[in-house]
């Protein structure tokens, strides 16, 4: 061997000795040293979320970090509605002192009436004084270091070295709900970008709070591994901070201060324009739909269509016999189909229509079906049944949504109109107000030219066509829904007539 071959080999040899000493090391470092680490990537934040159950926006929340001589004091604070509470509401506040590692030092907890104080008093041992009407008791429970609390969980999972969906982590965290020490296997369920909303500005004429700026964020999902009740199920963003987060409280998620505070205050809706809807929304049913307008460009909307008819300010909404077969193509399309569609069937934000992932599956559930009506009504069926809803404020794209199989209004909308496209199906997404039983409010849902007309897609019940509960305001996509928000802010809108089939 020649002396280039010598120093090459060197060299290799040293490098290999740097990997072996660098993974050696990495795998040496003890728990305590993974918690430091992330602790200081922690930094003094508060955040705001509304808090809903059931679609209903029931409270607020915030949490604060701080960095304290000794470490870092978290308090969480919500407020949520509760009849059987005074006042009909209820308040839960939890202080943590934690060490520069992020160790449980001590903690407060005041739910309601009743309140506790832990404290570690050695190594091991937790000494946990809990407030009677009587007096108090003192308990003393044992643990094995480091010891955390549940919501640092996932801020520490986002804080370590590369986060990916399938890590798995195991906690002894101290609960302040049970008051007991149990052990957590987390992993991470999945990775995404989420919507923030981060401003809010005043809406005179709504007299509510609106959505005025919005971030995205990357994000994991962390989730207990055991599917334990009460146990951990958060979106935790790349700063640590929690998005979105599920637990005995309802379902809470990070936005602007006036609207998680103010409009749960007020009574306003806490619409906030990174979502469609808090859950989900069904129409009722109805062979026919009268709406009196006051307040609408109607001339400047996409209101009259086949199965609409604008009669001064009035909209008559009543769907008409399809007539299948008579679409005009059939599945797949020839070249002049697809050139007088062109718009109708290509490639959008958030409908991947060329993804591979949507083409394989659209070529599957068509199953060679030639028929464009018949197909239709096959991928509605197959994305109303397969969308869980989760009204985790995720950007509504199409292929996220098939990969997930969760979503909200918006992403189901999407993900047919990317797999009809797909199939050779002109299909477009379009907006308006969906008739309910408690009134009118905004909605997404599709069309596709099937039948010689542009016909509603109801994605909620994958039904075709939709019945005379959606009435048409916009065609575009469903990220439009804050600009229908605003025009609807200044109307009226008044059912005179509907009829059940």
């Amino acid at each position: 061997m020649n002396g280039r071959g010598i120093v090459a080999v060197s060299i290799l040899a040293a490098w290999g000795i740097g990997l072996g000493a660098l993974a050696q090391r990495e795998l040496s470092r003890t728990d305590v040293e993974r918690l430091a680490e992330a602790a200081i990537r922690v930094s003094p934040v508060t955040g705001y979320s509304l808090i809903e159950r059931d679609g209903r926006h029931v409270g607020f929340s915030s949490l604060t970090t701080d960095t304290v001589p000794a470490g870092l004091q978290v308090t969480d604070y919500a407020v949520t509605d509760d009849a059987s509470a005074p006042g009909g509401r209820r308040v839960h506040q939890l202080v943590v002192h934690a060490s520069r590692s992020l160790l449980l030092r001590s903690l407060t907890v005041r739910d309601g009436a009743s309140s506790s104080s832990v404290t570690v008093v050695d190594d091991s041992v937790l000494r946990v004084v809990r407030q009677r009407d009587g007096g108090a008791d003192t308990t003393r429970l044992t643990f094995r270091p480091p010891l955390l609390v549940p919501f640092l969980v996932p801020t520490v999972v986002a804080l370590g070295p590369s986060p990916s969906p399938g890590d798995s982590y195991r906690w002894d965290v101290f609960d302040p709900a049970t008051l007991q020490v149990r052990s957590t296997n987390v992993r991470i369920r999945a990775e995404s970008t989420l919507i923030v909303v981060d401003s809010a500005a005043w809406d005179a004429g709504a007299r509510r709070w609106r959505g005025v700026h919005a971030d995205t964020v990357t994000a994991w999902h962390v989730v207990d591994a055991s599917n334990a009740a009460g146990g951990i199920d958060a979106w935790v963003d790349e700063t640590g901070q929690l998005v979105a987060t599920t637990g005995t409280r309802g379902r809470e998620r990070r936005t602007a201060y006036e609207i998680a505070f103010e409009n749960w205050r007020s009574g306003a809706s806490a619409s906030d324009g990174s979502s469609t809807s808090a859950g989900p929304v069904r129409g009722s049913a109805l062979s026919r739909l009268a709406v009196r307008v006051a307040g609408l460009p109607l001339d400047r909307l996409q209101v009259t269509s086949d199965w609409q008819r604008v009669s001064g300010d009035t909209i008559r909404v009543a769907p008409t016999p399809l007539r299948p077969g008579v679409s005009g193509y059939w599945l797949p399309p020839q070249r002049d189909h697809r050139a007088r569609f062109a718009h109708e069937l290509q490639v959008e934000p958030f409908i991947e229509v060329e993804s591979p992932v949507l083409v394989a599956a659209a070529k599957k559930l068509r199953a060679r079906e030639p028929d464009p009506l018949t197909t239709a009504r096959t991928l509605a069926r197959w994305v109303a049944d397969s969308i869980l809803e989760d009204p985790t404020p995720t950007p509504p794209s199409a292929a996220a949504a098939y990969r997930s199989r969760a979503g909200q209004a918006a992403h189901r909308v999407n993900l047919w109109v990317a797999l009809a496209r797909a199939s050779g199906i002109p299909a477009r997404p379009v907006l308006g107000m969906l008739a309910t039983e408690e009134g009118l409010t905004p909605h997404p849902w599709a069309e596709a030219w099937v039948a010689g007309a542009w016909t509603p897609v109801d994605l909620q019940r994958g039904v075709v066509p939709a019945d005379a509960s959606h009435l048409r305001l916009l065609i575009g996509s469903p990220t439009l829904l804050p600009e229908l928000d605003r025009l609807l802010s200044r109307a009226t809108l008044s059912v005179l007539d509907r009829q059940r089939p």
